[in-house]
């Protein structure tokens, strides 16, 4: 029987949404996205499970909007959390259990730093979910006859209190990697890409799109979840910077609030980079059963790479360059952040970021005499440029299979 990744779920999901009418108040028929997999016990679904858990999200959304009759930002929030926890699982919801609801929270704290508030919003939204699933005597024995599973609770009474961090700990200043720990973190790129090619490893490819990743990040210091949804057309040219070719500027699509948004780029090495990708690395990963051809990133099975996928590699990079500090997507955006702050100024930093309040852009990233702002910007550009040029050296190699 075919296997589906939990990505694929959200075309079946759309398709039910508008046969059963579940449409937002908007008209807007785009639910939630699902990616693959970021939790530990994630798998591949079969297909029967996938439809299933489709008309199960599909029904509960139903649930909320009529019998229920809660508003659209309401029922947006619910299914956004709902549909956040089958995105890290997984896993069908009548194979939830308390360790993965207690793994996930645990895992957005870690990563994310999410207070108590953001907490009770998923254990508000999954425990009603679990209740409409338990509660109907209907659902339960469907799941039961058709998989031999019965659902359980996978919220209870202990790993429904939220995680209080420490006052230190929730204040505790990111700290942005420095030139050379960016150095270090691209020649080990180069070393185990090299490694690779030599004896023939099946990560010589990944290891290539790995590293255009993190080029990416830290040259337009966009969020990992824009990163893994940029599209071929989000790229474009800009008349006045020829020397970019059609990487001047870049429109980012997600982003907190689904906003869109366009990122300049600074360093005219992108052309090089891209077009080296896109020519001799991309193509290695395209399938016929790609679901999304037009994806920028995609993984070894054609299908999009997963965010957690990506805090893992640049962990195991990071730890084999000798990087003693922690390096993640969130700090390679604030990478970024710190080194153009003085470069391109406040508000078109806060542009970039897709920040909505200039305060975050400056209390974030500008701690130095405000008078001195806006200073030597062509000779950060410069400088910053020089430093791109320097870890993207040798990139366009002999490597043309």
């Amino acid at each position: 029987m075919r296997s589906l990744s939990v990505y694929a779920i959200i075309d079946r999901m759309k398709a039910n949404i508008v046969r059963i009418g579940l449409g937002n108040t908007s008209g807007n028929t785009e639910s939630p996205d699902v990616t693959r997999p970021g939790g530990p016990r994630g798998r591949d679904l079969k297909q029967t499970e996938a439809e299933h858990a489709s008309l199960l999200f599909s029904l509960f959304k139903k649930h909320l909007v009529g019998t229920r009759a809660l508003g659209a930002k309401t029922v947006e929030s619910a299914m956004g959390a709902i549909l956040g926890f089958f995105r890290w699982t997984g896993l069908p919801p009548w194979d939830w259990a308390p360790q993965d609801f207690a793994d996930f929270i645990a895992h957005k704290v870690d990563e994310s730093n999410i207070g108590l508030g953001r907490q009770a919003t998923y254990i508000t939204y999954l425990r009603s979910f679990q209740n409409f699933v338990l509660d109907s005597r209907g659902l339960s024995n469907d799941i039961h006859r058709k998989f031999g599973v019965q659902p359980q609770r996978f919220i209870n009474d202990e790993n429904a209190i939220p995680i209080k961090r420490k006052r230190h700990e929730r204040k505790k200043a990111i700290t942005p990697l420095s030139g050379e720990q960016c150095q270090q973190l691209i020649e080990q790129f180069d070393m185990e890409i090299r490694d690779a090619k030599l004896h023939g490893s099946k990560s010589y490819k990944p290891l290539q799109r790995d590293k255009v990743m993190v080029l990416l990040l830290l040259m337009t210091g966009v969020r990992v979840d824009e990163l893994m949804h940029l599209r071929l057309q989000d790229f474009q040219p800009d008349l006045k910077r020829p020397e970019f070719g059609g990487y001047a500027l870049m429109t980012v699509v997600l982003g907190k609030g689904r906003k869109s948004r366009v990122v300049r780029l600074y360093q005219p090495a992108i052309r090089d980079v891209m077009d080296w990708y896109l020519d001799d690395v991309r193509p290695q990963f395209l399938r016929a059963t790609t679901p999304d051809p037009t994806l920028l990133f995609l993984s070894e099975r054609g299908g999009p790479v997963c965010t957690e996928q990506v805090r893992r590699m640049l962990g195991r990079i990071a730890a084999n360059a000798g990087i003693t500090v922690r390096v993640t997507p969130h700090i390679m955006r604030h990478t970024y952040g710190t080194q153009m702050a003085a470069v391109i100024g406040a508000e078109a930093l806060q542009r970039q970021l897709g920040h909505e309040n200039l305060t975050t852009t400056l209390g974030t990233y500008y701690h130095q005499d405000p008078e001195r702002v806006g200073q030597d910007v062509e000779q950060g550009i410069t400088n910053l440029t020089n430093a791109i040029n320097a870890m993207t050296e040798g990139l366009v190699d002999e490597d043309h299979d």
